[in-house]
């Protein structure tokens, strides 16, 4: 039986830096190695036009060496409304979706996952996730272009079908987090 006596944070927050680093980040992503993904089966339905997802422990790509100062600004920030003073970067890569590009429900392995909307046009779709706590609630997030979301990786979400003929462009990454915050550990130890 699941008990819902816990709610589980997510952080939605707007990246101040992307008009500023967008056109370049996509030129820096249309010069990088990449693959297609296509797999469909009792399980999975992706449908992912290009990613680098192969790579996603090279912190050396060039994209990401353009990005990472930005990112790690970005995370900081987000980390601590959770509670929390430090991050340890486990992988990060790129996704592009095109009509009919798809990701379907799944899950990550370490503690936080987060995206980053590098394009996302109006009529491309959102992640939804599924609410831990009732799986038949499907949550659309109320995100745009330029945002960055970060959830704990065990919840369930995927990337619609882009039923659009714009592109869809996301930096997925994955996070642990660790050391509490002093002010929070201060409530902690009352």
């Amino acid at each position: 039986m699941i008990k819902n006596i816990l709610q589980i944070p997510y952080v939605i927050d707007n990246a101040t830096f992307h008009n500023s680093i967008k056109d370049e980040l996509l030129s820096y992503i249309d010069k990088s190695d990449s693959e297609t993904k296509q797999q469909t089966d009792d399980y999975y339905s992706d449908n992912i036009y290009k990613l680098d997802w192969f790579k996603n422990t090279d912190f050396e790509r060039p994209w990401f060496k353009f990005f990472q100062p930005h990112f790690q600004n970005q995370i900081i920030k987000m980390i601590n409304e959770l509670g929390f003073d430090s991050y340890f970067l486990v992988a990060t890569w790129y996704q592009q979706y095109l009509n009919k590009s798809t990701h379907g429900w799944h899950t990550h392995s370490d503690n936080y996952t987060g995206v980053y909307y590098l394009e996302l046009p109006e009529d491309t779709p959102k992640t939804q996730i599924v609410n831990p706590a009732n799986q038949k609630d499907i949550i659309n997030l109320d995100i745009k272009e330029g945002d960055f979301v970060l959830f704990p990786s065990f919840i369930i979400h995927r990337a619609p079908i882009n039923k659009s003929n714009n592109r869809k462009t996301i930096i997925s990454f994955d996070i642990n987090i660790d050391k509490i915050k002093p002010d929070v550990l201060g409530v902690l130890n009352d």
